[in-house]
């Protein structure tokens, strides 16, 4: 959004919030967002901002028209495959996925992620040259949305082969395209490497975004790959419904005599496991694991009508039991959320009240001038919330050595301060606690005390009591 409303404003592609300094990366300077985003969604939001105007609004409206699509596709490839009641049976469960909803009311470009996919698989499986051509323009969109669409793109490339090559040539195709795409990905791609050897067991994975730098290790990224796998496992009913998962993995032993239908699910056998491997070899969000879950919806409904058309013969009954299935399995978990678990969340916060971190930005706003450079724990709402360019604090005050002629301000609030990824140390803490007289002699010789602020519980939306400090150049 940041980015959106910056080249709105005739800017360049640019972010106003910046990491630390990454030794990792080789960066000697503030790493801005805006280089690791790939700009599909950002210049969504910007013509959304073109059409509705900067706001929160438009960017909820950009994830929303993109999950909207995510819906559609998703009717369209299950009705394609395997007739309108699954195609049907299989939108509904993706429309009321807990973490779709969240996603298209949030601005988050997994609605457009997932969307590409399903688009994809749906223009290959046409078996058009047309279609396909339009299928490989997609997968560039795909890499201009997401940094894992790498393993996509391979999926796809395989789902291709499959279509369009006896099965021994299409897996030989295959090995050698995975064998050197994933070569020259490795060897150019900075950010994969990044967040293969810097984030690691014990350590936070924003520690290398705040100047933390961790030596490569064979046996501790080994460790990560295994634990991580494991937490994938016994955590899958977080991922997605569980009882989905189920018939999937059912579904496994049940093939058919369509070749289309067997290609798209070797593809999609393979994008469900190197996503998952991936995932945990890198950073282990469920975030990055929700974008193939359609796929995974699209094989457990046909499993799940399948079962049921083995048991009821006639058509009217297959629809109802399917229906009720479905209906028991996905939809009844989200209605649980949504009307009963919401009835006690709202008795815990303010309704209509701003979150606190977007009253912290504002104070943050309304204490600096435009052209100030703050570095701060407050992560992207400053800039966006506070209208400032911001910096994500590193992990000690000592790190902004040399530095002082660049940051004007630093603001340090209650932001998620035992969080793991924002966790404030010792040394910040102390000069959060105490800002009029801090330890650290740098902070101490170049900054003064500028404020202390506060926002009372019954003023923010979470009832938390925020809390900031504002240091100043001297």
């Amino acid at each position: 959004a940041d980015i959106g409303r910056n080249i709105l404003n005739g800017k360049v592609y640019t972010s106003n919030f910046s990491f630390y300094n990454s030794a990792a990366l080789n960066m000697n300077e503030f790493v801005g967002i805006s280089r690791w985003v790939p700009p599909a969604m950002p210049l969504a939001i910007t013509g959304f901002f073109k059409i509705f105007g900067i706001s929160d609004l438009s960017v909820m409206a950009t994830s929303s028209f993109f999950y909207l699509l995510l819906v559609l596709t998703t009717y369209l490839l299950g009705k394609r495959l395997f007739g309108s009641l699954v195609g049907f049976l299989t939108a509904l469960a993706v429309a009321v996925n807990v973490n779709f909803l969240e996603y298209a009311t949030s601005g988050a470009s997994e609605t457009l992620f997932a969307f590409e996919i399903v688009l994809a698989a749906y223009l290959f499986i046409l078996g058009k040259k047309r279609a396909n051509i339009f299928g490989f323009l997609v997968l560039i969109l795909m890499y201009l949305t997401r940094p894992q669409a790498i393993i996509y793109l391979f999926g796809f490339l395989l789902l291709f082969f499959l279509l369009n090559f006896p099965i021994k040539k299409a897996l030989s195709y295959f090995s050698v395209a995975f064998v050197l795409g994933s070569a020259i990905y490795l060897l150019f791609s900075k950010q994969g490497l990044f967040a293969v050897t810097q984030h690691l067991p014990g350590v936070a994975s924003s520690d290398a975004l705040r100047g933390g730098f961790q030596e490569i290790q064979v046996l501790p990224i080994l460790k990560k790959i295994f634990y991580n796998l494991y937490n994938f496992y016994k955590l899958l009913p977080e991922i997605t419904s569980p009882y989905m998962w189920a018939f999937f993995l059912i579904g496994l032993i049940v093939w058919t005599k369509d070749k289309v239908v067997n290609s798209l699910k070797i593809a999609t056998i393979f994008m469900v496991g190197t996503t998952f491997l991936v995932t945990a070899l890198t950073i282990p969000l469920y975030r990055y694991l929700h974008p193939i879950i359609p796929l995974v919806y699209l094989f457990a409904v046909a499993t799940l009508v399948w079962i049921v058309e083995h048991i009821f013969k006639t058509k009217k009954k297959v629809v109802i039991v399917s229906f009720l299935l479905v209906f028991i399995f996905v939809v009844g978990q989200t209605l649980g959320v949504i009307f009963l678990d919401s009835r006690f969340k709202a008795k815990t916060v303010n309704k209509g009240r701003a979150p606190v971190y977007v009253e912290l930005s504002w104070i943050l706003r309304d204490n600096t001038n435009t052209d100030e450079v703050v570095v701060t724990n407050l992560d992207t709402w400053g800039s966006w919330y506070g209208e400032r360019r911001t910096i994500w604090y590193p992990l000690k005050p000592e790190q902004l050595m040399g530095l002082e002629d660049k940051v004007d301000a630093i603001y340090l609030t209650s932001y998620l301060i035992d969080d793991e990824n924002y966790y404030m140390g010792p040394e910040w803490r102390q000069i959060f606690e105490n800002p009029k007289n801090p330890k650290d002699e740098f902070i101490a010789k170049n900054y003064k005390f500028a404020g202390e602020f506060k926002v009372p519980p019954d003023e923010n939306y979470e009832k938390q009591e925020g809390r900031a400090i504002l240091l100043v150049r001297k």
